[in-house]
């Protein structure tokens, strides 16, 4: 081993190749066989022009970070050192920087790869953050994460460049058990994602042995091409195919309605749809998309989005083909950061490295037959609620009640419409958020002359008002501050300057119960200590559990709550009333 070069930080030496290991972050998992064989040609004929990059391994010799198909083609070669750059000057991210660089700026690396390496890497970023740190719009990151949806045998296609991309995004919307049949026939006819599309939408195989609906009928119906053995082969499942395209569309439009009864039942808003590939744009009208986002399981970790599929602020798509797609809608983007953020917090507590979901990934709603059999979400309670630790949901709905209520009363007396006044005039965007308000126009409407400033104008306004009509339009105007204030000061001014009760302005109710996952309703239902009660109805929080949102919210509701039952969430969240 002959040192060639060396610095303070980084080394050029040559190491034997047996003492060189693949990095386990490693991205690329295939090679191209015909490509790799090129490069073996050609460094046998004009040698290795560049190092390899290696670090030092805790126990022993060397992982490779960036030469992978220069190593291998050395290798085949029968070199038995090879040049490399030593590095050890790397901190963990630079590593992954490296490794993932080298892939991207080198021979692409798969989709397939991609998905994985972006997957591991979520664990301890937020996408945004990603996407700034591989130079890769976000929402290229989530089409590349929606390929861990593939069945293990389509994602190894993929993998190995038998399929097109085009055709595997397609793919990964529909259910694992759909996917290899339908790519059969794509491998059968030569289909590009074009034609697929169309084929899916248009053209269904109506395979009855895969139908999303209940094939009993269709045992001993005169469409069924199994009941015909002297025209197509027999099938002894007695299910062949559906002869009558008519009956089949009417059969997967009520597969379809039934999941959204059964959906909406579990809390969330559900959609039919006829596309596959789902987008923000896709959403009803009556929500914005720049609130919204796209649920993604490698953001928000399997617990999360378990706990999501019972809340009310999640859109799922199901298909006018009578089965759910993968992509779901959080619409309530606060919230899905806020999940996020404390997932990647949880993962970055935890010693283990972690492990790239790949091919293991699964959709955030069960299928279609999970749902029908009402089968509950397993998992844990909240930690000890909090106001501190309440969803962003709950923050945003107490901050929406405290604001209103600011609003209503806190001019209804002069103390306090002046004490208002000299808060809002204590934010520089107060001038903004009242320059246009129509009162001022209509005091300085008729005051003004020729040549008179605004002030002079809304002085001239003034005079005519008498005090009681000067302390209501300085109220209103001084209000509009109130969205900006901080929570420390909207509860000072809510439970010490107006003598607020938290209980006059919640209520155990449905709305509130309805912001809420099932997991975050029993952990209230705990809190409050509702069993007996529900017992002496025949009733337990577990019974209830087990079944839809809808039927939860209805047991909690029948307890009957007095006007101190609060659950801690609810509770000021900087002072304390005791």
């Amino acid at each position: 081993m002959n040192e060639i070069k060396q610095t303070d930080k980084m080394e050029i030496r040559e190491i034997s190749i047996n003492e060189i290991y693949d990095h386990p972050n490693e991205p690329r998992t295939y090679i191209d066989p015909e490509s790799l064989q090129e490069l073996k040609n050609n460094i046998g004929k004009i040698g290795l022009i560049h190092p390899i990059t290696v670090t030092q391994r805790n126990e022993g010799g060397y992982y490779r970070l960036a030469g992978r198909r220069r190593l291998l083609a050395s290798k085949a070669l029968g070199y038995t050192t090879i040049s490399t750059q030593v590095r050890s000057d790397l901190s963990p991210d630079q590593i992954e920087t490296i490794l993932l660089s080298e892939n991207l700026q080198r021979v692409d690396l798969s989709p397939v790869e991609e998905a994985e390496t972006f997957a591991r890497l979520l664990a301890n970023r937020s996408i945004e953050d990603l996407s700034a740190y591989i130079n890769r719009s976000a929402d290229y990151i989530r089409r590349r994460l929606q390929l861990g949806q593939l069945e293990p045998s389509v994602r190894d296609k993929l993998l190995r460049g038998a399929i097109r991309l085009s055709v595997a995004e397609q793919l990964a919307c529909l259910p694992q058990e759909r996917q290899t049949a339908i790519l059969t026939m794509v491998e059968e006819q030569g289909l590009n994602g074009v034609q697929l599309s169309n084929l899916l939408i248009l053209q269904n195989n109506r395979n009855l042995q895969t139908a999303p609906f209940d094939t009993s009928d269709c045992m001993t119906c005169l469409h069924n091409s199994a009941g015909q053995p002297e025209l197509f082969a027999r099938e002894t499942s007695g299910l062949g195919h559906c002869l009558d395209a008519r009956c089949w569309r009417e059969k997967e439009g009520e597969k379809a309605k039934l999941l959204v009864l059964q959906i909406e039942e579990m809390g969330p808003r559900a959609v039919i749809t006829e596309k596959l590939k789902i987008a923000l744009k896709d959403l009803p009208a009556d929500i914005d998309p720049t609130q919204s986002v796209i649920h993604n399981k490698a953001e928000l970790g399997e617990s999360n989005l378990n706990d999501c599929q019972s809340c009310k602020f999640l859109v799922v798509f199901i298909s006018n083909m009578g089965h759910l797609l993968k992509q779901n809608i959080c619409t309530r983007k606060s919230c899905y950061q806020e999940r996020a953020a404390s997932f990647r917090a949880d993962h970055a507590k935890k010693e283990s490295p972690a492990l790239s979901i790949g091919a293991q990934g699964s959709p955030a709603f069960q299928r279609s037959a999970d749902i029908s059999s009402g089968e509950a979400v397993k998992s844990g309670h909240p930690e000890k609620m909090t106001p501190a630790n309440a969803p962003q949901r709950v923050k945003e709905y107490k901050r929406k009640r405290y604001d209103d209520c600011l609003m209503k009363t806190f001019t209804e007396t002069h103390e306090n419409t002046l004490r208002l006044a000299m808060i809002a005039m204590g934010n520089s965007a107060w001038v903004r958020d009242f320059s246009g308000d129509p009162l001022i126009k209509e005091l300085n409407n008729g005051a003004t002359d020729p040549g008179d400033s605004v002030e002079i104008g809304l002085l001239k306004g003034t005079r005519s008002r008498n005090i009681e009509t000067l302390f209501h339009i300085t109220g209103r105007m001084a209000a509009k501050v109130i969205p900006k204030l901080g929570i420390e000061t909207v509860e000072q001014m809510l439970f010490v300057d107006l003598n607020k009760r938290p209980e006059e302005l919640f209520h155990l109710d449905q709305t509130y119960l309805e912001l809420l996952t099932k997991r975050e309703i029993e952990a209230t239902a705990k809190e409050l200590a509702l069993d007996p009660t529900l017992k002496s109805k025949g009733l337990s929080i577990k019974k209830l559990s087990s079944q839809p949102k809808k039927k939860l919210i209805e047991g909690v509701l029948s307890c009957g709550f007095s006007g101190r039952d609060l659950p801690r969430w609810l509770l000021p969240e900087t002072i304390n009333l005791q």
